[in-house]
Parts: structure tokens; C-alpha cells; sequence
């Protein structure tokens, strides 16, 4: 009888410590998990959730990039957002002709090379050069080529300078804009022309009525124009910017075309302009 009695007391002992230990590691890990929360979701003294830092910082960036779009034509913006929500790099094309200066750290590698620094893995930017007429252009596979990239955003220069060399008249060049915006449409619904003219000549007369004419054209057709020339001298100093023919800008010139589009693209203020 004292045997049994001895052994129920030592299964009874054994019982209670297995049982005492199993609470014990249950409110450890409770305890534990109470100060993951805690740690995870803090609340200021107001009683207001605070958002954990990483996302507080992802959010801020995803604000700051909203604010350096500002100037951009409000359908480009909205698709831009969209598409960084999927964390998909949203395509600018830059087309144009040899005044675009590709190969000489022109007016559009600087203007690349901003958008990149700044807008990062959420662009993407191409370059088109051309040496053609706005005919040749919608005619060709320089065109083809621009479309074929499926740009959400083109910032076209139309070879308005090249035309006025070719005898290409100011109707045949708004006409070949129009049959490349149309195209532009088919290839991607959601995406936006931007028009700009080509540099300024020193001394010219009927290039600038061609330049007004574009620009009226642009209006008209609710097409945004960026109209640069009045970032250049308008006096006999012009000729300081620009080749010697004329033909393209020189340094100093490419760097106001540069100038006026990267803070067009980048807003870097705090208000919008």
C-alpha cells in the first residue's frame, strides 16, 4: 500500500511540473508576441496609429516623384502613377532631328541623363534622332522605330527647321504631326504628345512664321507646346549659341534648350510654374 501511494505521488509530481512548464512557455510566447506588435504598430501620444518607417519612407519617396512631375501634361502624371504602382518604368521617347545634338552631349542626352538621375528605374528614355524631313519621318521607319518602343510620352521637335531647308511647306508638316499622333494612339491610347520647336535662327523671316504657325497649330488641336524660344537671346547675340551655320546649337545654346526641359520635366520648386 505505501508503494502505491509513494508511486501515485511521484506520477502526480511529474504531472504538475510538465503541466507548470507548458503555462509558462504558453505566456512566454504570448508576452513575446505582444511586444512584436507593440514594437511593429506604435502609437503617438495623440492615440494615432504611426506608420512603420519603411513604409513612411516608401511613401515619401513615391510623393517626392509625384512633385517632380508636376509640370507634366495630367494624363502623362496619371498613367506615370499608375504604372509605378506596378512598379512598371514608364517610356519617354525624345525625337527629333540632328539639332537634338545626340552624339555631342547635346540638349536631349542631358536631358536623359536628368530624367535618369532623378526619376530612376521609373522611366525609361530613348533617343530618336533623324535627319529627315517631317515627310520622310512618317513616311520611314524612323516613325516605325519611335512606335515600335511603345512610348507612354514623346517629346517630338518636328523637323521644322529641316522642312524650311527642304521646301517643305508648314501644311505637309502639321498634316505628317497629326498622321503620327494618330498612330501613336493605335500603338498606346494612353499616351501623350508633347510638341517643341527647333532652335531659333539669327537674322531668319520666314522661320519664325513657321514656328508661330506650329504653335498655333498646337493650340488648336490641344496638343501641349513647350515653347523654349524665350529662354534665347532675341537680339544679334543668337548667333553665339549656334553653329556657324546655323544648323544646330553649339554648346552654350545646348545648354538653354537643356536648361528650360529639365525644369520642365524635373519640378524642382515648390510651386508649380
Amino acid at each position: 500500500m505505501k508503494k502505491l501511494l509513494l508511486t501515485l505521488l511521484a506520477i502526480s509530481c511529474v504531472a504538475f511540473l510538465y503541466l507548470g512548464n507548458m503555462y509558462w512557455k504558453e505566456k512566454t510566447t504570448l508576452v513575446a508576441s505582444e511586444e512584436k506588435t507593440t514594437k511593429t504598430i506604435e502609437t503617438s501620444p495623440s492615440g494615432e496609429t504611426q506608420v512603420p518607417q519603411k513604409e513612411a519612407t516608401e511613401e515619401e519617396g513615391k510623393k517626392d516623384l509625384d512633385s517632380l512631375t508636376a509640370n507634366w501634361p495630367e494624363e502623362a502624371r496619371t498613367h506615370f502613377k499608375e504604372l509605378m504602382k506596378k512598379d512598371e518604368p514608364f517610356k519617354l521617347a525624345i525625337v527629333g532631328s540632328p539639332a537634338m545634338g545626340e552624339d555631342e552631349n547635346g540638349w536631349a542626352p542631358q536631358l536623359k541623363e536628368k530624367l535618369l538621375s532623378e526619376l530612376g528605374s521609373q522611366v525609361e528614355v530613348e533617343i530618336f534622332q533623324s535627319d529627315v524631313t517631317s515627310i520622310e519621318f512618317i513616311n520611314g521607319e524612323e516613325s516605325d522605330n519611335v512606335l515600335a518602343f511603345e512610348p507612354n510620352l514623346v517629346l517630338l521637335e518636328p523637323f521644322s527647321l529641316t522642312d524650311n531647308s527642304n521646301q517643305v511647306g508648314t501644311v505637309q508638316n502639321h498634316e505628317s504631326i497629326l498622321m503620327f499622333l494618330r498612330e501613336m494612339k493605335e500603338t498606346n491610347e494612353d499616351s501623350v504628345l508633347l510638341l517643341q520647336p527647333p532652335h531659333p535662327l539669327e537674322g531668319a523671316t520666314y522661320y519664325p512664321q513657321q514656328i508661330e504657325a506650329l504653335k498655333e497649330f498646337a493650340g488648336e488641336e490641344s496638343i501641349s507646346y513647350l515653347d523654349h524660344w524665350d529662354s534665347w537671346p532675341d537680339d544679334k547675340t543668337l548667333s553665339d549659341y549656334l553653329i556657324e551655320s546655323q544648323d544646330t546649337p553649339n554648346e552654350k545654346g545646348h545648354k538653354i534648350w537643356a536648361d528650360y526641359l529639365i525644369e520642365y520635366f524635373i519640378n524642382e520648386s515648390s510651386e508649380v510654374s
